[in-house]
């Protein structure tokens, strides 16, 4: 990966402000912390959540004493830097996306997702690796580049987002195990001992998030792939890869609640690689031209957050891009298990 972003160094004494996602994930949180850790002697730093953050990753923060802010509205003012962690979008920063726009100073990306269509920062801040497994990836290649110690901490950090984001490596390719190898002897913990730190119980509504999700699930054949939709009241990305772990090519699963859609898609690597097809530039990019709201993601694993109730609609759109993409292929079967 070629590093465009200035070093670390460059930002001494800057007052940063590093900002992750709304229900910021393991990766995310760990991408912000290991910053965070290589910043605070030399710069005034702090971390901030719009909205919510997930269980696993308030898990670790809490295991390792990562500071953080969940906002819905904090004012932006004290800083003179952004840095935008994991994500590229600027509907994904939620309640912040106001205050990011309104913003001033510089704004820098470091993310692993595809491009939004409306850029956030220019190409000479924007540390954006579509190729990459993580944020954590980006974030070691820049402490790296830079010539910063990565401490215990940060390390540990690097290593939970790359475990996590490569889906415990299903998705990981000879660098992440390059940098994987290089953070697992800098932290002094054990693989177990990292998996241990964002590792939850699954709780009584989570299995039946996942039960529910299977007895609800309409079933499609799209070409020679097993296509799933479902809806759910809550844990709608578990329950998507639970649904493919038990067989499906791929899964989408919904929930609405207060006016509010959300959907996760989940496909296997089979389709991914075999097929060409990705979620996030198939599906969820496109589904904010038909629905008010924002998609994004990865191959394998996307969502969409958006407004409205009507979630039998939302997903029969994402049945129906699915499909779209498949006709293009030859011999494209469609039919509806009942």
């Amino acid at each position: 990966m070629i590093i465009l972003v200035k070093p670390l160094s460059s930002f001494k004494g800057d007052r940063i402000a590093l900002i992750t996602h709304s229900g910021c994930d393991v990766d995310a949180i760990c991408a912000a912390a290991a910053l965070f850790f290589s910043l605070q002697k030399k710069n005034k730093a702090k971390i901030l959540i719009p909205n919510h953050i997930s269980l696993p990753a308030k898990a670790l923060a809490k295991k390792l004493n990562i500071p953080y802010t969940v906002s819905k509205s904090n004012s932006l003012n004290e800083f003179n830097c952004l840095f935008l962690v994991d994500f590229n979008d600027l509907k994904m920063a939620d309640s912040l996306a106001d205050k990011i726009s309104a913003f001033k100073g510089e704004i820098f990306l470091i993310d692993h997702h595809r491009f939004a269509e409306k850029k956030i920062a220019g190409k000479k801040n924007s540390l954006v690796d579509q190729n990459a497994v993580a944020s954590c990836e980006i974030v070691f290649d820049w402490l790296k580049k830079s010539h910063y110690e990565i401490n215990e901490t940060a390390s540990t950090c690097i290593a939970a987002g790359l475990i996590t984001d490569s889906a415990f490596f299903v998705t990981a390719n000879s660098k992440t195990f390059a940098i994987l190898s290089a953070v697992l002897k800098k932290s002094n913990r054990t693989f177990s001992e990292i998996t241990s730190l964002f590792s939850i119980k699954q709780t009584f509504d989570e299995k039946i998030a996942k039960l529910k999700a299977a007895k609800r699930a309409r079933i499609f054949l799209i070409s020679d792939y097993i296509v799933v939709i479902s809806d759910v009241g809550a844990f709608e990305s578990d329950a998507a890869s639970a649904l493919v772990r038990i067989g499906a090519d791929i899964a989408f699963v919904g929930d609405t609640e207060d006016g509010l859609i959300r959907i996760s898609g989940r496909a296997s690597q089979n389709v991914v690689k075999k097929a060409g097809f990705d979620l996030a530039k198939h599906v969820f990019q496109k589904l904010p031209s038909d629905f008010s709201g924002s998609g994004g993601g990865h191959a394998g694993a996307a969502g969409f957050t958006g407004k409205g109730k009507d979630i039998n609609a939302v997903l029969m759109k994402c049945i129906s891009l699915s499909r779209k993409f498949f006709k293009k292929k030859k011999g494209c079967q469609f039919k509806e298990y009942t």
